[in-house]
């Protein structure tokens, strides 16, 4: 057989879902008429450990598991986003994320990066290509969705003005997952991963892996938000929380919610209002884009062909 018909013959089967000629490479999963081989899976794998080195806890069977749906995620993404754009680099803005994540395991400067990179196999140009993708999500998010943002602007200048009259608030540092269930699953079981994930690597690494929203870049934390910037139903389930605990799943649009308290103080309030007005509006408009984000990202997966094998 000559090398060029045997190149050919492998292609026909792998668009077949059939093996391969070379064993050690198939199919597990089709999304479309994408494919995702086990070379897929383990380049992820190597991607997700490397970012998160706390899922070496996990076994191999949930890591695996993760890899799946995580690149499952950013093809449907990637395809949703390509109906209308381009996906391009930001040189500025991934500099800027790629700079936050090798910090945040403890690695100095790029360089030391790239080294690290290469002893789980992957090099700094995945990385790039996966930042940008979720980047240019976000962007396609605002760019659909921004139109629909609306903020109470008054009620939010009256709170904040309630507030400066009292001499303290409560204000808690928070971390979130926010998550979706397929047609598939139960949500009583879907939590119980969720909770076992969490008592396994923590609340941090969980939400990185489960989280739809864009704090799961910053493991879930969302900083810290005045009490009265809280609905009521998130504040009343927030008030049965020690620091360190975490809520069972909070009804949302289009999802579930998951809080964790970080820490909390009771603070004197010596605040310029101004700049407590915009922090208060950008929440808000952050919160009903992630509501967007996630609804939207729900349509789009359950219009998607998914199958694994």
């Amino acid at each position: 057989m000559s090398k060029k018909f045997k190149v050919y013959f492998t292609l026909v089967l792998l668009m077949f879902n059939f093996k391969t000629v070379n064993s050690e490479i198939f199919i597990k999963a089709k999304v479309n008429n994408q494919i995702i081989t086990n070379f897929d899976v383990k380049n992820e794998k190597n991607y997700l450990l490397a970012l998160n080195p706390n899922l070496r806890n996990l076994s191999e069977e949930n890591i695996n598991r993760y890899a799946i749906d995580s690149i499952i995620n950013e093809r449907i993404k990637k395809m949703e986003i390509e109906r209308r754009y381009e996906i391009t680099v930001n040189e500025i803005v991934v500099k800027k994320i790629i700079s936050d994540l090798y910090s945040k395991i403890g690695i100095p400067d790029i360089k030391a990066f790239k080294d690290y990179l290469l002893k789980y196999g992957i090099n700094l140009d995945l990385v790039k290509k996966k930042i940008s993708i979720e980047v240019a999500w976000n962007d396609y998010i605002v760019n659909k969705f921004n139109n629909l943002i609306l903020v109470d602007e008054a009620k939010i200048r009256k709170k904040i003005n309630q507030l400066s009259e009292k001499n303290s608030v409560d204000n808690i540092l928070l971390s979130e997952i926010i998550f979706t269930i397929k047609d598939n699953e139960n949500l009583e079981n879907k939590f119980s991963s969720i909770a076992n994930s969490i008592n396994e690597i923590g609340f941090e690494q969980t939400a990185k892996i489960y989280s739809v929203s864009e704090s799961k870049k910053n493991g879930g934390e969302i900083g810290w938000v005045y009490k009265s910037q809280l609905s009521d139903k998130i504040a009343s389930q927030i008030d049965k929380l020690n620091i360190g605990e975490f809520t069972n799943p909070i009804t949302t649009p289009g999802g579930f919610i998951i809080l964790k308290i970080l820490d909390k103080k009771e603070q004197f309030l010596e605040i310029d209002k101004d700049e407590q007005f915009k922090k208060a509006v950008n929440f808000e408009k952050n919160r009903q884009l992630t509501k967007y984000s996630t609804l939207h990202y729900k349509r789009v997966y359950n219009k998607a062909v998914i199958n694994e094998f």
